[in-house]
């Protein structure tokens, strides 16, 4: 219990010399710095007035970021130059930007911003999208397909709906598009990648993604090998022959675009955070969602690592944050939390657990069950009341440049 609280009384003094005088929200905290988060998920603030009551409860419990849906399933919920204004906007006010607001009302509260966008998760419904220039509607042959080379528009064993193929140029190319949008022209702290990964083992098998794979294999196979496998009447055929070579030829895609954003976005705003929801089991994560996210950490290509650890069991959850924690390379874990689906006291639990094991946060799914949709934050206040007693400062990353 005294290393623990000598522990405590250091990571304290660390805090305030890591803040550089700087105080959250103007109030003076006398914590150690820790990320306390929230998943916004978007229909549960489709009005001004809901986005301000999120911050204002945000700031009332003394958590210090949120991270609010803002690309659902390939629509916007800001300003974008590349896709749809989401449907789910239609009855509110043509200039009302759910982004933006969100950031004026988390700058008065000093409260951090990191806006989540769903990356590969595409669409999730039987009725076509009414935009014409949605992705499903204007780009079809963008969409991942089964090894019966068919689109899948709503949910199937795995798979939550329509995906763009990860391995697509063009796919590639305009979700770092979308990205860089909101980099360049929101004053966000962090973006978010969610989705960021295959539904399953199951796709994706477009003729694009096959050719590619060929493509790529046939630069390490000898001439007379390609002719064998050419003669094979089956367009599966090299899948078939190199299914590790095919399971790697998946992570790598998702790897390149995570590298890719984050990049062009340090290039823009050095400072930027970029973050990413993963599977917490790793060989889940790795092996039927081609999301390596172990080595995103190795490359240095996210500054922190969200695990959707939402398990009900606490002993379940600390395996899979620690395994985060010790595989994090330098760069910072908050453990994501299923505070949907499980009681005060576990999640309270969870919380602790989390800090025993050196995560430099934690971050709720989601404000929506939290505040029975924003009517109340009694779950919020008890929480705090817990384990956030007093303001807490967002851990620094001493690998980014100081916000300007």
């Amino acid at each position: 219990m005294l290393f623990r609280l000598i522990l405590a009384a250091l990571g304290t003094v660390l805090a305030v010399i890591g803040m550089g005088g700087r105080t959250l929200g103007g109030e003076a905290s006398t914590r150690t710095a820790e990320a306390r988060a929230m998943w916004v998920v978007r229909w549960d603030v489709a009005n001004a007035g809901q986005i301000r009551n999120a911050v204002a409860y945000a700031k009332k419990n003394n958590f210090n970021i949120l991270v609010p849906q803002v690309r659902g399933r390939g629509d916007a919920y800001y300003n974008s130059h590349y896709e749809p204004r989401s449907e789910s906007l239609e009855s509110q006010p043509a200039d009302f930007d759910p982004l933006q607001t969100y950031i004026d009302e988390c700058r008065k509260a000093g409260i951090q911003i990191h806006a989540w966008l769903n990356t590969h998760y595409t669409w999730g419904s039987g009725d076509l999208p009414k935009s014409a220039d949605h992705i499903v509607n204007k780009h079809p042959d963008w969409l991942m397909r089964n090894e019966e080379n068919k689109i899948t528009l709503t949910a199937a064993g795995q798979s939550e709906g329509a995906y763009s193929c990860p391995s697509n140029p063009e796919v590639k190319e305009h979700l770092r598009s979308v990205y860089l949008d909101v980099v360049e022209n929101y004053d966000v702290d962090g973006i978010h990648f969610d989705f960021v990964r295959y539904p399953s083992i199951d796709y994706c098998f477009c003729d694009g993604c096959l050719a590619r794979f060929k493509e790529w294999m046939d630069k390490e196979l000898p001439s007379e090998r390609i002719a064998m496998l050419e003669t094979i009447d089956d367009r599966l055929a090299y899948v078939q022959a190199f299914p590790k070579k095919w399971d790697h030829f998946r992570r790598k895609q998702i790897t390149e675009l995570v590298g890719q954003v984050y990049r062009r976005a340090k290039d823009m705003k050095p400072n930027l955070v970029v973050s990413a929801s993963v599977f917490p089991g790793f060989e889940d994560a790795y092996n039927h969602r081609f999301q390596d996210w172990k080595l995103w950490l190795k490359m240095r290509i996210l500054d922190v690592l969200f695990p959707m650890a939402y398990t009900q069991d606490t002993d379940t959850f600390a395996a899979q944050i620690e395994d985060a924690v010790t595989s994090a390379n330098g760069r910072h874990v908050y453990a994501g939390i299923g505070q949907w689906r499980i009681s005060l006291e576990s999640t309270i639990e969870k919380i602790e657990k989390a800090r025993e094991l050196g995560a430099q946060g934690t971050n709720l799914f989601s404000y929506g069950s939290a505040t029975k949709d924003g009517t109340t934050d009694e779950f919020l206040a008890q929480l705090k009341e817990a384990v956030f007693q007093e303001p807490a400062a967002v851990p620094t990353m001493d690998w980014l440049s100081d916000r300007k």
